[in-house]
């Protein structure tokens, strides 16, 4: 009988440790590196061969039951192409490395590269990344009890001190310590450690520590958070690539998605294109004649002047991502602050991402329209990040977010005055009514919240109940 998870939440420290314990903690971070990339490129090879089973490529094209399925396992599992069979791989590696890396540790490495290599199997991802030197990096445990720990108060890694051995060095024990006003921190201390996972991260240009505890239970209430835990107060959420409508019994606003990050496009293509032009004078024999790069595997070489500009850059993208995350975290709160019953459409912003494939002419210049569509827009704004956190803030509840059936309810389409469907353009941004108008995804966000506990129909007598008051606060 597999074992029910229990709820988690974490909390992260930054580590302030001197050089020493900085230069072992590297060490280890090199060793993890080498292990995932070693799994990494096992796991790629078993794919290769699975997808290179002539069974296997027949099966695909049979038409989808049980029985196809079950025997697709059978034969990945004949190639060991298994989260179960990559640790069985690292099993020898880890070996080689024991004295700075557990067997936990290990595991997690392989199951990380595993899932990476299984989403380019099943289509979910284009390619996988093998981890550079340079790149952020973090390990983690799969139990508080050996290998890397959280003891009264401190991160211990690597042997402990003996009377033979009083100073390993594999050793680490390092000290973490909340701020004194920190309430939620001495609180969430105070919860069960189910394992430690430990980051590198660049800040600045320079190499920082932090270590994340995955504490058991529910996250601390903070003193000034405001949460409805009435499970019949609805929310109607109408998201796009930029901007959100929300809409429920007391309030219906249209807000912008991150306002406080700014992204600034003109300081970031500057950077690239000087980056561009660095990189084409130091590698010359890597172009064609066209400035385009040749196939095959070559050899680049980087200017001091591009490893500086590829620094800050980074930092650009590090900023942004926080004050996105940051952002998205205040705006979850307020969603949830006025019910707990949220309802959403199920978007794919992936397919948003994408270019359009078909070829159209724009009507007062007659040239070729652009292809590309809100890629850039989803990027800076990470609509799906919203709902993520949503859907895990709602968690600690017992509940989670609705998503309603997109091609069924047609929001955007329907008109429960009249009941009839009607095809709008992306431009029209407004419904028309008999004396009045309003805004079009607010007007979706009502019927979204208004829709039936199938979640696959807009109940039209809901909506004709809270019609005046939508209209009212609209």
């Amino acid at each position: 009988m597999a074992r029910k998870s229990t709820p988690t939440y974490t909390i992260e420290f930054s580590l302030n440790i001197p050089v020493w314990q900085k230069h072992r903690l590297e060490k280890k971070f090199k060793i993890a590196r080498t292990v995932y990339n070693s799994c990494l490129g096992e796991a790629l090879k078993r794919h290769k061969y699975v997808k290179a089973d002539k069974k296997y490529r027949t099966l695909l094209k049979e038409p989808k039951s049980k029985e196809r399925n079950h025997s697709l396992s059978n034969l990945r599992l004949a190639y060991s192409f298994s989260e179960y069979g990559l640790h069985d791989f690292v099993k020898a590696i880890q070996h080689k490395f024991k004295e700075n890396i557990g067997s936990f540790e290990a595991q997690k490495l392989a199951t990380r590269a595993f899932e990476a290599v299984e989403k380019l199997h099943f289509g979910k991802a284009r390619k996988v990344h093998f981890k550079k030197f340079d790149d952020d990096i973090s390990v983690e445990n799969k139990s508080n009890n050996t290998g890397l720990r959280y003891v009264n108060g401190n991160i211990l890694w690597g042997d402990k001190p003996t009377k033979k051995l009083p100073n390993p060095k594999n050793w680490l024990c390092m000290p973490i310590a909340s701020k004194a006003n920190d309430e939620y921190a001495h609180l969430a201390l105070m919860d069960k450690t189910k394992y430690v996972r430990i980051l590198k991260k660049v800040v600045r240009g320079k190499d920082r520590y932090f270590v994340q505890l995955i504490q058991e239970g529910f996250p601390p209430t903070k003193r000034n958070r405001k949460a409805a835990n009435d499970e019949t107060k609805r929310v109607g959420i109408d998201i796009g690539s930029s901007t959100i409508a929300v809409c429920c019994e007391t309030s219906v606003e249209l807000r912008e998605l991150a306002p406080e990050c700014h992204v600034d496009q003109a300081k970031i293509r500057l950077i690239q294109r000087a980056m561009d032009r660095s990189k084409r004078a130091t590698n010359t024999n890597n172009f064609k004649k066209d400035f385009t790069i040749k196939k095959g595997r070559l050899q680049w070489n980087y200017s001091n002047r591009y490893k500086k500009l590829r620094t800050i850059r980074k930092e650009l993208y590090r900023k942004i991502a926080v004050q996105r995350k940051i952002s998205h975290e205040k705006l979850a709160n307020d969603i949830l602050a006025l019910g707990s019953d949220i309802r959403v459409e199920t978007m794919r912003f992936q397919s948003l991402q994408k270019r359009t494939k078909k070829t159209t002419l724009n009507k007062k210049n007659g040239k070729i329209n652009h292809k590309k569509r809100f890629g850039k827009s989803i990027s800076n704004h990470a609509p799906a990040m919203l709902i993520t956190i949503i859907d895990r803030k709602l968690g600690y509840q017992g509940r989670f977010v609705k998503k309603i059936d997109t091609y069924a309810t047609k929001a955007s389409q329907f008109n429960h005055i009249t009941g009839e469907y009607t095809k709008k353009q992306l431009s029209e941004r407004w419904n028309e009514f008999e004396t009045f108008r309003i805004q079009r995804d607010l007007y979706s966000a009502f019927l979204i919240g208004n829709t039936t506990e199938t979640l696959n129909l807009v109940d039209v007598d809901l909506c004709n109940a809270g019609w005046n008051n939508f209209v009212k606060i609209a």
